[in-house]
């Protein structure tokens, strides 16, 4: 329990820190956006075969599903009949506008992953975030389209979400698009 809450704290820095940024481009009347969501499930193991490394899970429904565990579940063994299996996922996108020259283009992705140590119930947090930064290449006001080049040179032109924005753009300015997701789980005992 203690990885998931950590693993969850670590995606709630992030959220926090990419909310700060979109604050700040916000009230440099810059355009920015974040949009995120959470999926919390949880479940009951109804059966486990160690060998097989089947487990299959009851929802709070009744409805079940097996799963067979790979490799990379450790502590598989610790698992038994009756233990409650606890699942949050985070999936957020930031998105800000900032003016020519205050970044340089570029692709970054970001990954750390914990597990619970050998021995215990099996636990373990997984954060990816990726980074693309683009600049406006093209914006076409009547219909709604802005035109946008990213590090590697290719090019994508996307509908606005929010026409007024395009007020405030120009060709030239950088969009910085941040991807994150978030991924904790936790077996405790019955």
């Amino acid at each position: 329990m203690k990885s998931l809450r950590t693993g969850l704290a670590l995606a709630a820095s992030i959220a926090l820190a990419a909310f700060a940024s979109v604050l700040h481009a916000a009230e440099a009347e810059r355009p920015a956006r974040l949009d995120a969501a959470v999926l919390k499930m949880e479940a009951t193991v109804a059966a486990v075969d160690h060998k097989t490394r089947e487990v299959t899970l009851e929802g709070a429904d009744g409805e079940t599903v097996t799963i067979t565990a790979g490799e990379e579940v450790k502590n598989l063994a610790q698992v038994e009949v009756g233990d409650r299996v606890e699942v949050e996922y985070l999936e957020m996108v930031s998105m800000e506008v900032l003016p020519p020259g205050e970044v340089e283009l570029a692709a970054m992705t970001t990954a750390a992953k914990k597990t619970a140590p050998l021995g215990e119930k099996p636990a373990g947090t997984m954060v990816q975030e990726t980074t693309v930064t683009t600049v406006i290449e093209a914006i076409d006001k009547e219909n709604e389209l802005v035109t946008l080049k990213g590090p590697e040179g290719y090019t994508k032109t996307v509908k606005a979400r929010n026409p007024a924005n395009l007020e405030k753009v120009a060709v030239g300015d950088k969009v910085k698009v941040t991807y994150t997701t978030a991924l904790a789980i936790a077996v405790t005992e019955k």
